[in-house]
């Protein structure tokens, strides 16, 4: 009877270090998802303020364009507005970069640590299964004694 007690001891001590660990890689997921949707968040209000940056300086290059009589169709004035244009292009491109790199390190991260998760669940469950029942064996000194 003592060894189904203790593999009982053993299910049961696997079965709750299963759950511990679902419930660590759901909050791992969690912690993953809100840190990502606010490097999202934050570069989507860097987008809308560059855009509007852009729109108020292409105006102000329009206007000193148009003062000085310069402002028609093609020529330096044109030149300058595409060269604002693809200058803020390219700053965004370089936070999207950034922050696609950042969030893919968070997501290595957050894969690391379920993973050491895994481990540490059946290293513990393997280690704890291994000293009830080597226990019992050591104290028995007859297969009848159980």
């Amino acid at each position: 009877m003592g060894a189904l007690s203790s593999l009982a001891t053993v299910g049961l001590n696997l079965a709750l270090a299963q759950q511990a660990s679902r419930r660590q890689s759901r909050d791992i997921n969690t912690e993953r998802d809100r840190q990502i949707e606010e490097i999202r968040q934050r570069d989507e209000e860097a987008r809308r303020q560059e855009e509007e940056a852009l729109r108020r300086r292409l105006a102000t290059q329009r206007a000193h364009a148009a003062a000085a009589g310069v402002g028609g169709p093609g020529g330096s004035s044109e030149a300058v507005l595409r060269g604002l244009i693809e200058e803020s292009e390219a700053a965004l491109q370089a936070r999207e970069e950034l922050s696609g790199g950042r969030i893919a390190d968070i997501r290595q991260s957050a894969q690391r640590s379920r993973q050491r998760n895994l481990l540490d669940l059946v290293g513990s469950a393997t280690g704890s299964g291994l000293r009830t029942l080597g226990s019992r064996s050591v104290r028995r000194s007859s297969l009848l004694d159980f």
